[in-house]
């Protein structure tokens, strides 16, 4: 998921004629630059801290640094603050449990929501998710998949028998539990009133004469 960080139009045509009326019009580009870079750093931060606050993603499936900045310049007038990322295992990036002796594994992804069991009904039969490690090493919750069954266990006419497949069990990437933390919590509008308060600070030092 991508993120733009960039001042509406109103906002450069009102810094501009401020800085034409003072005579230091050829400031703002440098304006425009330092305040939309320190806004995509703030913007980092907010989406961060507003993503952790939605969901109950694990530090260890999501860090700061995974949210990737490229700043502004002459070619690119707008910083972009990127995050990038697969689906991931509810064990490994959320709050979870494993199941128990009548309960199958349970998840909860919205820090105000419950812990669900997760479990699927087909055929008449539920399927309950389950704590398993792989020959890898790999620690995940997994489920049995209807009607899918290992190779090893089908026969030579095609016919499956046996113990059926697994599937491990994922839940949002983090780039769109960032995506919907984004949408749902108002960061785009508080990235803007940022930009905004930046651009008025550096416009005030060059007609205060600090830069």
């Amino acid at each position: 998921m991508i993120f733009k960080v960039e001042p509406y139009k109103a906002t450069l045509d009102a810094i501009e004629r401020r800085l034409t009326e003072v005579g230091k019009e050829s400031n703002m580009h440098n304006v425009m630059k330092k305040a939309i870079n320190e806004a995509a750093d703030a913007g980092k931060e907010l989406i961060y801290t507003e993503t952790k606050g939605s969901y109950t993603i694990r530090g260890r499936a999501f860090k700061k640094s995974d949210i990737v900045k490229k700043a502004t310049s002459s070619k690119n007038p707008g910083a972009t603050l990127t995050v990038r990322g697969e689906p991931i295992g509810v064990r490994e990036g959320y709050q979870s449990r494993k199941n128990g002796k009548r309960k199958g594994a349970s998840v909860q992804v919205l820090k105000n929501s419950a812990m669900k069991e997760i479990k699927l009904v087909s055929g008449g039969r539920a399927y309950k998710a389950f704590l398993a490690t792989m020959k890898s090493g790999h620690i995940e919750i997994f489920q049995r998949k209807p009607d899918e069954y290992m190779d090893k266990y089908k026969t030579i006419a095609g016919k499956s028998k046996g113990r059926e497949a697994i599937k491990e069990i994922v839940s949002l990437s983090k780039a769109k539990a960032a995506e919907m933390a984004y949408e749902k919590r108002g960061v785009y509008t508080k990235l803007q009133e940022e930009v905004i308060s930046r651009m008025l600070k550096h416009m005030n030092a060059v007609i205060g004469g600090m830069e």
